[in-house]
């Protein structure tokens, strides 16, 4: 904030020095221009212009950006930064624009002709590199996530998105490893986003378990075993129900609600051990896990 209001008083003094006779109607008073050399006027018109063009992305960055986007939180960057950034170049190029017809008094068509020229070029030589540009540019418009929005990716990939730059978007795995993704195989994946609609996620721990137990018991238990849990939500409750009957077991699944999805592996490792816990409570075993049972024989010794 201190440079923004710096630089306008700057801003504001600089303009006294570059103006010329003429560019304010009706003044035939005194102007500094005309006892500075040619050379400085036209250096401190530039560095006006530019300081100017700089004013006006501040000012988008703090007071609208900011509000609309919001500022990062928990060292995470704020999201859109492509949109913003294509703004800050076309005030940029309209700004060069302004120097060379009013500085320089050169008509801006041939600076236009020469840009395209050279963008066809570029275009050639960076394919790859635009697709990924454009690819970001839709992903911007598009809004399928934004950041702080945990998604998971079709080839595996789960993480918290950083930020979306023009090449890439950035994620941080649970391995709190940063992971960078080009946005064309962003565009192109099917995509996962866990924070939408709501950030109520629906997890599930799978309870392998033997015949021959009470239903009601072992229901009641792991719905215990769900309560006891920091991080599982009491509303909407946990449900349980029989996933699967094999030949010698029984698949029960514990599904359970939770509001923080960076906590979901955590959660499930800890309902796995509630629900451990709760089976054998009481020093009574209301369920029996399956397990497989080796005998090992000594072998009888055969006469030669």
């Amino acid at each position: 904030m201190r440079k923004f209001l710096l630089s306008i008083i700057v801003q504001i003094v600089v303009v006294v020095a570059i103006l010329r006779p003429g560019d304010i109607d009706g003044y035939d008073g005194f102007y500094l221009s005309s006892m500075l050399p040619g050379w400085l006027v036209d250096g401190l018109a530039i560095a006006w212009w530019y300081s100017l063009a700089w004013n006006i992305t501040s000012g988008l960055e703090l007071f609208v950006w900011s509000r609309i986007f919001g500022h990062g939180a928990g060292g995470v960057p704020r999201q859109r930064k492509l949109l913003t950034d294509m703004l800050n170049i076309v005030i940029y190029i309209a700004t060069t624009a302004i120097v060379a017809l009013h500085v320089f008094k050169q008509p801006v068509t041939g600076l236009f002709a020469t840009s395209g020229i050279v963008a066809i070029v570029l275009g050639l030589a960076l394919q790859n590199t635009l697709g990924d540009l454009f690819a970001g540019l839709a992903l911007n418009f598009e809004r399928p996530y934004k950041a702080g929005d945990w998604v998971t990716l079709d080839n595996g990939v789960q993480g918290l998105v950083l930020v979306t730059n023009w090449r890439s978007t950035h994620i941080r795995t649970r391995t709190a490893d940063v992971l960078v993704v080009p946005n064309g195989a962003v565009a192109k994946a099917r995509l996962t986003n866990h924070a939408q609609p709501s950030k109520i996620h629906l997890a599930n721990v799978e309870v392998p378990l033997t015949y021959g137990f009470d239903d009601a018991a072992v229901e009641a238990r792991l719905r215990a075993a769900a309560a006891s849990v920091d991080g599982i939500l009491s509303d909407p409750g946990p449900l349980v129900l029989i996933h699967e009957m094999k030949a010698d077991v029984v698949i029960w699944r514990l599904y359970v609600f939770i509001d923080d999805f960076a906590r979901l592996t955590v959660i499930r490792g800890m309902l796995m051990r509630a629900v451990h816990a709760h089976l054998r409570s009481d020093g009574a075993t209301v369920a029996f896990l399956p397990r497989t049972d080796i005998w090992i024989h000594p072998a009888e010794s055969v006469p030669t």
